[in-house]
């Protein structure tokens, strides 16, 4: 049976079908989601039944941790704990495709991050996300929408394309239409020193050592 596709405007999206969206993701469903690094899909990440669909539906390793989004860096702080290096971070780049991984409160369970005491946090820039982690005040899987090893897909015909018969456990499809900026979020661990780079994405590289050098010379100077 093929998941409900319901018609999203990315900027403006409808306040009906968002609060239906969120009420099946409160129930441990997965739905397919737009967001500002491509289609991906997302469950409550506190609900380690809707953990396993959702790397079930990928076939992916449950050695590889999966990411959260929340709707604020406030939110975040439920789920992870934030260094000055992760606040002024998020103050210059965030919302937007930057991943911090940061070291997790017990709150965030084992199964979503193999095991490890950190935790990869996200505030998308794209509002249909934004608001359903506030909807539902809860940290919201922001993994791709596909197989793990297979490309981002930026619309929903590919998503359904690279998902196949595992569409089957998609609750719900949000389609804003195709995704035309093409890149993924930067993944920094701040858990160790000096932070280290883990992917590049659109947010450079430079640019997150120019804000954490600042930072570090503004420590010096109050010594």
């Amino acid at each position: 049976m093929q998941a409900k596709i319901e018609k999203v405007n990315p900027k403006k999206p409808s306040k009906q079908v968002l609060k239906h969206a969120a009420r099946l993701i409160r129930k441990g469903a997965v739905i397919v989601c737009p967001t500002d690094t491509g289609y991906a899909l997302a469950a409550n990440a506190l609900d380690t039944k809707a953990i396993v669909k959702v790397f079930n539906l990928k076939g992916r390793a449950y050695s590889n941790p999966i990411h959260v989004a929340v709707s604020s860096l406030e939110m975040a702080e439920r789920y992870a704990r934030i260094s000055p290096e992760a606040e002024r971070l998020a103050h210059s780049f965030l919302p937007g495709a930057l991943t911090l991984v940061l070291p997790k409160k017990e709150v965030v369970p084992s199964l979503l991050v193999a095991g490890y005491d950190t935790v990869g946090i996200r505030i998308p820039d794209h509002k249909v996300m934004l608001d359903l982690a506030a909807m539902t005040e809860l940290p919201i899987t922001a993994t791709s929408a596909n197989v793990s090893g297979q490309p981002t897909p930026y619309s929903v015909p590919e998503v359904i394309n690279l998902l196949g018969g595992a569409m089957e456990q998609v609750a719900l499809i949000l389609d804003q239409g195709p995704i035309l900026s093409r890149g993924l979020s930067t993944i920094v661990d701040l858990t160790v020193s000096p932070p280290q780079l883990l992917r590049q994405g659109l947010v450079s590289w430079l640019e997150i050592r120019q804000v954490l050098q600042a930072l570090q010379d503004s420590a010096s100077e109050q010594e």
